[in-house]
């Protein structure tokens, strides 16, 4: 019997704080728990995760499948995030491909670990033994917007594979959503995600929120959100943004969010004391660059901060081009 270290957990419990989900009684219950770490979008990471009534492009279907459809150029991204514990997401690449009202996407992200300290049964060192953690997702998805651009529906197919130590799982799940902005000031958004199949093999999520636009510089997003392995979540996050024709050259965006979750401890980090963020835990920041003007094409640049207590800090980073 062997015994894996913090790495390993913090991918299966990496839904939330581990001190929140051992509260929880059915913490624990659900596989594929990586699926929540925030891959693909570092906006979103940076608002806290409120992002179902926001979600737009190429990134969407990781937090609402109805974004695709919000999208009016073909995109192309790209995202890196560096997760705690040396846990990291080298890959995920994101698509979408407007054809009138409708736009298909596709979306792909890999996460390997290896490297850990494995034991036997009475915590003994076993040297030359190795153990993995190989996880990877691919989705395709269809979205289409109704009612004048007021109505955004969205679907999507995603097959998850996760091989933990040897023990491997390969499930096909569904997500739906739906985007309905009654005028250009507020956003409704709601989605279902992980559908058909058993939740001890992905953990099924319910998200709704809202996203509030606060004159032109301002944007307000509040979620809610419950997975089956634990309790509900609430997102709140903000966004300041300088759009591109006041400075001429390009739009620059800055960014906070919260999401609720119980202390994850002190940092030892001296920069973090230094800004007072060595117990944040709930706290996320952000800058966005956005720039038409790439030769010929639209790009943009987006990174996201996230201090995780004594876990350490993640970051996260996002390229997109527009064309």
């Amino acid at each position: 019997m062997r015994k894996l270290p913090l790495a390993l957990f913090l991918i299966i419990l990496a839904a939330g704080p581990p001190s929140v989900r051992a509260a929880d009684a059915a913490a624990g219950t659900s596989g594929a728990n990586f699926l929540k770490i925030g891959q693909g979008s570092a906006r979103a990471m940076s608002l806290g995760g409120a992002y179902v009534a926001l979600a737009e492009g190429s990134d969407a279907m990781t937090w609402n499948p109805a974004g695709l459809a919000v999208t009016q150029q073909r995109e192309l991204g790209f995202s890196y995030l560096r997760y705690v514990q040396d846990v990291d997401s080298p890959l995920y690449l994101g698509y979408a491909h407007p054809m009138g009202r409708t736009t298909w996407g596709a979306n792909f992200s890999y996460i390997s670990v290896s490297g850990f300290d494995v034991r036997d049964a009475n915590g003994v060192p076993q040297p030359g033994s190795e153990v993995g953690v190989r996880d990877g997702m691919m989705s395709i998805g269809i979205a289409r917007s109704f009612w004048y651009e007021k109505l955004f529906l969205g679907s999507s197919l995603r097959a998850v594979h996760e091989d933990i130590a040897g023990a491997v799982t390969d499930t096909v799940v569904g997500d739906l959503g739906a985007i309905f902005k009654p005028n250009p000031t507020l956003s409704l958004g709601f989605a279902l995600q992980n559908l058909g199949s058993g939740a001890g093999n992905v953990a099924r999520i319910t998200r709704g929120g809202a996203g509030v636009r606060l004159g032109d510089f301002v944007t307000v997003g509040l979620e809610l959100s419950k997975a089956s392995d634990s309790g509900a979540r609430v997102a709140l996050g903000g966004e300041f943004q300088l759009p591109e024709e006041y400075l001429d050259v390009g739009q620059l965006s800055f960014r906070l969010g919260y999401r609720n979750g119980d202390s994850l401890g002190q940092s030892s980090d001296e920069t973090l004391k230094s800004l007072r963020l060595d117990r944040a835990s709930n706290l996320s920041f952000g800058f966005g660059l956005y720039t038409s003007q790439a030769f010929g094409y639209g790009v943009s640049l987006d990174y996201a901060f996230v201090p995780y207590g004594a876990l350490g800090t993640v970051d996260q980073i996002s390229v997109k081009l527009k064309f």
